[in-house]
């Protein structure tokens, strides 16, 4: 580096280019920093703020944080629709059903919509409800309220089949 400092540069100079240049030494590539599969997981967060990703959480699995912003593209296009309601519960694992005003019966109060939410067996918790009505209100129509929030949970049952069998045989001893 200080092979570009011109002949006449000072000692102060020097050491200034000797100390930047150790400054500099980067322990990734920087062109992997821009790449969504290449760059460290702590990164990640800088790469959602670049692609404008509307649902962040630090705590969330680095793979769903890299799959938030991969979708973050196409959440922008569909923003503001039905689908984009869908597609952004999906994310998460949930499945609903958008009925705008004018599909119910009798029909509704204009601009409004209610949501059917299935959970596929997935605790709701406080959180989870919170999170589920940020997401609805991030995605929904602009010009759309949200009326009725109705959550299906349906648990999760293993079944346990238990068979038995017991046979016995009666002996009997005569001592003489």
């Amino acid at each position: 580096m200080s092979q570009l400092l011109p002949p006449n540069s000072t000692t102060f100079e020097r050491n200034v280019t000797e100390v930047a240049a150790q400054n500099c030494a980067l322990p990734v590539e920087i062109k992997s920093l821009a790449s969504i599969d290449e760059a460290p997981d702590s990164f990640l967060s800088f790469l959602a703020w670049q692609y404008s990703v509307d649902s962040w959480d630090t705590n969330w699995q680095p793979s769903l944080q890299r799959q938030l912003i991969k979708k973050s593209f196409r959440q922008h296009q569909i923003k503001g629709t039905r689908t984009a309601v869908r597609e952004v519960l999906a994310q998460f694992g949930y499945q609903c059903i958008f009925q705008e005003w004018f599909e119910t019966n009798p029909v509704g109060t204009p601009g409004t919509f209610t949501l059917e939410l299935e959970l596929n067996g997935l605790e709701l918790t406080e959180a989870t409800y919170a999170e589920v009505n940020r997401l609805v209100k991030d995605a929904k129509p602009a010009s759309r309220h949200l009326t009725n929030l109705v959550i299906n949970v349906q648990p999760v049952c293993i079944p346990r089949v238990a068979v038995g069998t017991h046979g016995a045989e009666t002996v009997t001893i005569y001592v003489e």
